[in-house]
């Protein structure tokens, strides 16, 4: 007989049996951290109030994200829903960077001047 398939089959079935045995030696681990670990009361309820904050939090964004609003009336500052803001962005910089960028500087002059009253 040839002791070259022998040899063969004899590591394919070491690897096969130290495969499984690693497989169950972190099987057992892992049943073992979901055996014993408990959840903290404390962590718990702090998890329910981050959750709540949470959602609160992104509603009333969703409002401010979504609707048209005043911001400045005097200087003519609105606030705009993102879609639409990202079109009219778009819409300005068409032309190119230096072109949008100047649009944009004119507008931020125009909203940060103080009325005079004089």
């Amino acid at each position: 007989m040839s002791d070259c398939c022998s040899e063969k089959s004899t590591k394919s079935v070491v690897g096969l049996i130290s495969g499984i045995g690693t497989l169950l030696v972190f099987g057992a681990l892992a049943w073992y951290l979901v055996r014993t670990e408990k959840i903290d009361p404390l962590a718990a309820q702090r998890a329910e109030y981050r959750l709540k904050t949470w959602t609160e939090l992104k509603q009333s964004n969703a409002e401010t994200l979504n609707n048209y609003g005043v911001i400045k009336a005097e200087n003519g500052v609105y606030r705009l829903p993102v879609a639409k803001a990202v079109e009219v962005m778009a819409a300005e910089w068409k032309d190119g960077n230096v072109a949008g960028r100047a649009k944009l500087l004119e507008r931020l002059e125009k909203s940060t001047k103080t009325p005079t009253y004089e």
